[in-house]
């Protein structure tokens, strides 16, 4: 089995432009590559997102009134724990909207990494990130979020607060003439 994922990983490396030239060195290069392929403690952070949320979403728009919804987000680990996917059906005003975050830790960058897609869009939103320097269960990411009605971006935040057993607390800051403000909350409880 290891030499078969050791294989696949000089294929990807391969097609990435990245394999070893020198047979010398391709052990070395396995090797790490075997290494930074292997889940952490940052993995294990993210794996506290498992099971199953009740959400309260908190939306204020800029210059508007908090519009309070709720809904459910199921958690599951993915691909060895690399990954968690989450699974979010929010009951927002305009009806449910289904949204899909892959979440994780990039090994070779050492920095968090987010990814969203929902039923609402075609495109994605993309950011990364690490942990507070005080506080390692606060995850903090930078991006450029891109929609309708801004199709070159502007700069967002998210930040992802796993510091209490049981709960987490999600804040995004959207980006309006300028000035970023605190757009949304969303307050998790474990079921």
């Amino acid at each position: 089995m290891h030499s078969f994922r050791s294989g696949v990983v000089v294929v990807a490396l391969a097609l990435l432009g990245l394999a070893p030239q020198e047979p010398a060195n391709d052990a070395a290069m396995l090797q790490r590559a075997h290494q930074l392929a292997q889940p952490g403690e940052p993995h294990q952070r993210l794996a506290k997102l498992q099971g199953e949320w009740d959400v309260v979403v908190r939306t204020t728009p800029p210059g508007g009134a908090e519009q309070t919804d709720r809904g459910t987000v199921e958690g599951t680990t993915v691909l060895g724990g690399r990954y968690v996917s989450l699974d979010f059906k929010l009951h927002l005003r305009g009806g449910e909207v289904r949204g899909l975050q892959i979440l994780g830790f990039d090994t070779l960058r050492q920095l968090y990494t987010a990814s969203w897609r929902d039923d609402q869009s075609t495109w994605s939103i993309e950011c990364t990130g690490a942990a507070a320097a005080n506080s390692p269960d606060l995850l903090q990411f930078q991006g450029t979020l891109v929609d309708a009605r801004d199709t070159t971006g502007r700069p967002f935040r998210l930040e992802i607060d796993l510091e209490v057993k049981d709960r987490v607390r999600v804040s995004i800051y959207d980006t309006h003439e300028g000035a970023q403000f605190l757009a949304q909350t969303q307050d998790w409880t474990r079921r």
